[in-house]
Protein backbone atom coordinates (compact mmCIF):
# COMPACT_ATOMS: atom_id res chain seq x y z
CA UNK A 1 0.00 0.00 0.00
CA UNK A 2 3.29 2.01 0.27
CA UNK A 3 2.89 2.98 -3.40
CA UNK A 4 -0.79 4.31 -3.55
CA UNK A 5 -1.48 5.72 0.20
CA UNK A 6 -4.38 6.37 0.42
CA UNK A 7 -6.06 5.43 -2.99
CA UNK A 8 -8.08 2.23 -2.08
CA UNK A 9 -9.53 4.62 0.58
CA UNK A 10 -10.24 7.12 -1.57
CA UNK A 11 -12.32 4.64 -4.05
CA UNK A 12 -13.99 2.89 -1.60
CA UNK A 13 -15.36 6.15 -0.01
CA UNK A 14 -16.19 7.13 -3.67
CA UNK A 15 -18.10 3.45 -4.06
CA UNK A 16 -19.89 3.83 -1.53
CA UNK A 17 -21.08 7.59 -1.77
CA UNK A 18 -22.52 6.36 -5.02
CA UNK A 19 -24.37 3.79 -3.31
CA UNK A 20 -23.42 0.74 -6.08
CA UNK A 21 -21.09 -2.07 -6.20
CA UNK A 22 -19.66 -1.34 -9.55
CA UNK A 23 -19.66 1.52 -11.91
CA UNK A 24 -17.68 3.14 -14.76
CA UNK A 25 -15.27 5.88 -13.49
CA UNK A 26 -12.94 8.28 -14.54
CA UNK A 27 -9.89 9.82 -13.16
CA UNK A 28 -11.73 13.47 -13.82
CA UNK A 29 -15.05 12.30 -11.83
CA UNK A 30 -12.22 11.53 -9.44
CA UNK A 31 -10.35 14.73 -9.69
CA UNK A 32 -13.23 16.88 -9.17
CA UNK A 33 -15.22 14.80 -6.69
CA UNK A 34 -11.73 14.98 -4.46
CA UNK A 35 -9.45 18.12 -5.26
CA UNK A 36 -7.07 15.85 -6.71
CA UNK A 37 -3.33 17.25 -8.32
CA UNK A 38 -2.40 15.73 -11.59
CA UNK A 39 0.36 14.23 -10.23
CA UNK A 40 -2.41 12.04 -7.92
CA UNK A 41 -4.32 11.68 -10.87
CA UNK A 42 -1.46 9.74 -12.55
CA UNK A 43 -1.50 7.68 -9.59
CA UNK A 44 -4.98 6.90 -9.83
CA UNK A 45 -4.66 5.96 -12.95
CA UNK A 46 -1.61 3.64 -12.42
CA UNK A 47 -3.57 1.78 -9.36
CA UNK A 48 -6.57 1.46 -11.38
CA UNK A 49 -4.86 -0.09 -14.19
CA UNK A 50 -3.11 -2.32 -11.85
CA UNK A 51 -6.67 -3.54 -10.34
CA UNK A 52 -7.45 -4.89 -14.12
CA UNK A 53 -5.13 -7.21 -13.53
CA UNK A 54 -5.84 -8.35 -10.16
CA UNK A 55 -6.64 -7.44 -6.72
CA UNK A 56 -4.74 -5.55 -4.52
CA UNK A 57 -4.33 -7.01 -0.99
CA UNK A 58 -8.30 -7.10 0.74
CA UNK A 59 -9.19 -4.05 -1.11
CA UNK A 60 -12.54 -5.11 -1.98
CA UNK A 61 -13.17 -3.50 -5.93
CA UNK A 62 -11.20 -4.70 -9.17
CA UNK A 63 -11.19 -3.31 -12.48
CA UNK A 64 -13.30 -5.17 -14.58
CA UNK A 65 -12.27 -3.16 -17.98
CA UNK A 66 -10.89 -0.44 -19.07
CA UNK A 67 -12.23 1.91 -22.26
CA UNK A 68 -10.11 4.41 -24.28
CA UNK A 69 -12.26 7.87 -25.57
CA UNK A 70 -10.83 9.96 -27.74
CA UNK A 71 -11.02 13.78 -27.53
CA UNK A 72 -13.52 15.87 -29.01
CA UNK A 73 -10.56 16.97 -30.79
CA UNK A 74 -7.56 15.08 -32.46
CA UNK A 75 -5.45 17.38 -30.24
CA UNK A 76 -7.03 15.95 -27.11
CA UNK A 77 -6.11 13.93 -24.57
CA UNK A 78 -7.16 10.37 -24.43
CA UNK A 79 -9.43 9.69 -21.65
CA UNK A 80 -10.17 6.12 -20.00
CA UNK A 81 -13.22 5.02 -18.35
CA UNK A 82 -12.30 2.10 -15.48
CA UNK A 83 -15.21 -0.44 -14.26
CA UNK A 84 -14.83 -0.69 -11.42
CA UNK A 85 -16.78 -3.85 -9.12
CA UNK A 86 -16.76 -4.43 -6.25
CA UNK A 87 -15.29 -8.57 -5.63
CA UNK A 88 -16.11 -11.29 -3.72
CA UNK A 89 -13.93 -11.57 -0.29
CA UNK A 90 -13.85 -14.92 0.90
CA UNK A 91 -12.39 -15.90 4.81
CA UNK A 92 -8.81 -17.28 4.74
CA UNK A 93 -9.33 -20.84 3.96
CA UNK A 94 -12.80 -20.64 3.20
CA UNK A 95 -12.91 -20.16 -0.63
CA UNK A 96 -15.01 -22.14 -2.45
CA UNK A 97 -14.30 -25.61 -3.50
CA UNK A 98 -15.08 -26.43 -7.36
CA UNK A 99 -17.34 -29.32 -7.95
CA UNK A 100 -19.14 -29.28 -4.69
Amino acid sequence: MKKYPGIPELLETYMQEQGTHERWVTVQELRERFGLTRYQCNTVSGFLRRLAYGPFGQFPYIVGGILREEGDNPSDPKRCRYFLKRRVLYPVGKEPIHGT
